[in-house]
């Protein structure tokens, strides 16, 4: 099923990190996109890379729902941030929240004239995998814990057995020139700070490229199965310090690192990436090979080439 270019596409979480990547995306194909903006700020971020901004909150309903029943839908939900030691009250407001946000766009394009909907989700619900990559069809962490997005994944089954057409997407360490990857590493290495690392080689991670990710979003939109779930990530999963070392060496600079070892960092509750970065998290993208789908950086040295490279245009 491809995208018409004809067609209307809407976008939650559109000026967000993988958001803004999935609009140039779909604009360069020439699709009308509308996306979905908190804030006149982000409005302005959209219009610049050719969407049309529709103002409002996926907490609360509101106009923006009579948009939401587009040809095509993308619904990226603001990932939360999980403290260390998580609370069972505060597990259930963030559990509760994503319900409530899936529910206010979902229900909004149950009757309407949409022909696939794609949901992006997280890998961290499925927890601790070890260093061998685990597929889809592993248990999702259960209700409770302080990966608390199950019980919004759970839901998805009922609607699509009442007619919506969901394709879940899970990315898992998607990096570029924005967010925590220009935060936490660019930055740090071009300006000779140091670079903060847990342990000798952080644990196994499973990275893919910002642009390779929005691809894969468009690419099941048109050949994903409804009801099925993908990990969105690169065949081969990496240790979490490469990220800083490759680029590092890319860019022809020195690494200065500020080590943790593992277990201080699983103490140190507002260490950066502490509470996200101390596990093993690889996946498999078997399924998503299955589908047709081709990596334009299918490794971290070509990802970070081209980050590089840009870099110095």
């Amino acid at each position: 099923m491809a995208l018409d270019t004809a067609a209307t596409t809407f976008v939650t979480g559109a000026a967000g990190f993988i958001g803004t990547e999935l609009v140039k995306e779909l604009t360069d194909r020439g699709h009308h996109v509308l996306g979905l903006a908190g804030s006149a700020d982000e409005a302005a971020r959209l219009r610049r890379i050719g969407a049309t901004a529709v103002m409002g909150d996926l907490l609360v309903p509101g106009s923006w729902q009579d948009e939401a029943g587009a040809d095509w839908v993308f619904h990226l939900p603001p990932h939360p941030s999980y403290p260390l030691h998580l609370t069972q009250r505060r597990a259930a407001a963030i559990a509760g929240a994503r319900v409530l946000m899936d529910a206010h766009l979902l229900d909004a394009v149950a009757a309407g004239p949409t022909r696939r909907i794609v949901y992006v989700a997280d890998t961290r619900c499925y927890g601790a995998t070890g260093s061998r990559p685990i597929t889809e069809d592993e248990p999702l962490l259960p209700p409770g814990t302080e990966r608390c997005l199950t019980p919004a994944i759970d839901r998805l089954d009922g609607y699509v057995v009442s007619g919506l057409p969901i394709v879940t997407a899970l990315p898992g360490w998607v990096y570029g020139n924005a967010s925590w990857f220009r935060e936490r590493v660019i930055e740090p290495i071009i300006a000779g700070r140091r670079v903060l690392q847990f342990g000798d080689t952080g644990p196994w991670v499973s990275p893919i490229h910002v642009r390779d990710c929005a691809r894969a979003l468009v690419h099941l939109a048109e050949h994903g199965a409804i009801g099925g779930r993908y990990f969105v990530v690169n065949s081969d999963p990496i240790r979490m310090n490469e990220f800083a070392t490759t680029f590092a060496r890319l860019a022809r600079r020195p690494l200065r690192v500020w080590r943790m070892p593992s277990v201080a960092a699983r103490l140190a509750g507002s260490a950066p990436m502490a509470s996200d970065g101390l596990h093993d998290a690889a996946f498999s993208n078997v399924r998503l090979r299955g589908t047709g789908f081709r990596f334009l950086y299918p490794t971290l040295e070509q990802g970070l080439q081209q980050i590089v490279g840009a870099l110095d245009e």
